[in-house]
């Protein structure tokens, strides 16, 4: 006997189209097509039950949710979109000077350099990030295989001459704070020749690069402008003087910044014959002031606060230059304790070495001579202090005479963004090491980093005009406008819904992505 169910009210009160029938299949009820199929043999008609149409519920009829078309990979395609479409906007105008430099494989260059800023990714995997973008449907089909990259490294660094002016373009024709920094690449290549033994700030004796760049940095931007690789085995001091004249500086434009390396007589001769203005520390000791350095702080002429820091500062004016004495007293604490530290431990390590020379002694095994007994009389702490006056002291030697201690003091201030910009390249860019082969598929790398390294700091100084810093980093930018997706369906791009938490960022740092 056909078992039967009784309808509840509500699919009862359910008012049924025609053509169409209600099923009941596993405690649920289901709304069906209902066709009439005539029967050639009976040459009857009979009921045919069609596609599903929905499902009925208490709450009323949900119609069945419909597929899309088997379209297909060409007729619906799912890319990455929001961080693509913002490096590429920001770097328009780096497309327009890659074109004419280097034809027919500029849009190569800056895919890499895209690819290498948004995705850190290394050559092996360009391929797919490129293919998965929509950078693939703005600059076409481009073979970024690891074969073809390789090609494409060599022809690119053998055009030393085009990378040059391309980087010559960002100095030319604009006043700016030069600030001069040496960087070490480690190499595992033996087949390069700048790939030399040296040492680095960490004191790695490895194979290395030295990395020379100039950057720029004011108040409202910071760029990396020039670099040049030299021999492990090359000092920044000695680099100094050849990538000055590389980047052709211009002396109207510039101010050089650099740090203690290229303190030396040959560095300041070429700013002389150069006529670059330059703000360069020396090294304590130096015999540019003769005077005696003030014991106290107050007997320095002038004082000023600096990031909540009181600097005292004593001018020592020559004939086209001045020097500028400093004493901070924050500094002056650090490096007092430092050095109390070092004391005590020496003068601890002479207690032992003289209890040990006792006890040696006293059993008639005698190591060290009366001499050398005598040579191990521990320091007075205080006296040596007392002779150590220029704790907390560095000057500055400038021939910017326009320029009063003070400003001249928070210009100098301004290379702790060179730090910033190498954790950059080692960190975000991951590029502390290099595995390329040759100088030229080196000097490629180099170039292509040193594109991205400009979109980073684009997208940082971004950041910084909206006053989001402690919000936002480059990584937290990235992470959300990757998950911005684009999908292309019968011909049609449609943007993906956008989270709240992106939105409320492009909002807050003023991003306005491009329509598709």
């Amino acid at each position: 006997m056909k078992e039967t169910r009784e309808k509840p009210d509500w699919v009862n009160r359910f008012d049924r189209p025609q053509g169409t029938e209600i099923k009941h299949i596993n405690g649920r009820w289901y709304l069906y097509e209902r066709l009439s199929v005539y029967n050639p043999e009976t040459k009857k008609k009979k009921k045919k039950s069609g596609k599903l149409l929905g499902t009925i519920t208490s709450e009323g009829f949900i119609p069945k949710r419909e597929r899309l078309p088997d379209c297909g990979i060409e007729g619906i395609v799912n890319l990455e979109y929001g961080a693509s479409a913002f490096l590429y906007q920001r770097a328009e105008q780096m497309a327009k000077r890659l074109e004419p430099l280097f034809p027919g494989i500029w849009k190569e260059i800056l895919a890499l350099a895209i690819i290498k800023c948004k995705d850190n990714a290394p050559f092996k995997r360009v391929s797919y990030h490129y293919e998965t973008s929509y950078l693939s449907h703005i600059l076409g089909r481009l073979d970024l295989g690891a074969s073809t990259i390789t090609s494409l490294l060599k022809k690119t660094g053998t055009d030393r001459d085009a990378i040059t002016t391309y980087m010559r373009q960002d100095i030319a024709g604009k006043e700016r704070i030069i600030l001069f920094d040496g960087h070490r690449i480690l190499s595992s290549s033996y087949t390069m020749e700048y790939a030399q033994l040296g040492y680095d700030s960490r004191m790695r004796y490895l194979p290395q690069i030295n990395l020379m760049y100039l950057f720029s940095v004011d108040d409202c931007t910071r760029m990396p402008l020039f670099y040049k690789q030299f021999a492990g085995s090359v000092p920044d001091c000695i680099a100094f003087t050849d990538i000055v004249r590389d980047a052709d500086l211009k002396k109207e434009k510039v101010t050089v910044i650099g740090d203690k390396g290229f303190a030396s007589e040959d560095n300041f001769d070429l700013l002389l014959a150069s006529g670059l203005p330059y703000i360069i520390p020396l090294k304590r000791g130096s015999l540019e002031i003769r005077a005696e350095i003030p014991e106290t702080p107050e007997r320095y002429a002038k004082v000023f606060t600096c990031r909540e820091r009181s600097i005292y500062c004593q001018e020592y004016f020559r004939e086209g230059y001045n020097v500028f004495l400093y004493y901070d007293m924050a500094l002056a604490n650090d490096e007092t304790n430092d050095a109390v530290l070092r004391l005590n431990k020496r003068n601890a390590v002479i207690h032992a070495k003289v209890e040990r020379a006792q006890r040696r002694k006293e059993k008639g095994h005698i190591r060290l001579s009366n001499e050398e007994l005598k040579n191990l009389t521990p320091v007075d702490v205080a006296d040596v202090l007392q002779e150590r006056k220029e704790l907390g002291t560095f000057m500055l030697k400038t021939t910017r005479t326009d320029l009063n201690c003070s400003q001249v003091y928070m210009l100098y201030k301004t290379r702790q963004e060179i730090e910033q910009s190498f954790k950059a390249y080692d960190n975000t860019l991951d590029s502390s090491a290099s595995y390329m082969r040759d100088h030229y598929s080196f000097e490629a790398w180099l170039f292509i980093n040193h594109l991205a390294l400009q979109l980073l700091y684009d997208s940082l100084d971004l950041i910084a005009r909206s006053q989001k810093t402690s919000q936002y980093s480059f990584d937290d930018l990235m992470a959300h406008l990757r998950g911005v997706r684009i999908n292309k369906i019968d011909n049609t791009w449609m943007l993906t819904k956008i989270t709240k938490k992106t939105t409320a960022m492009c909002e807050s740092i003023g991003i306005v992505l491009p329509k598709p």
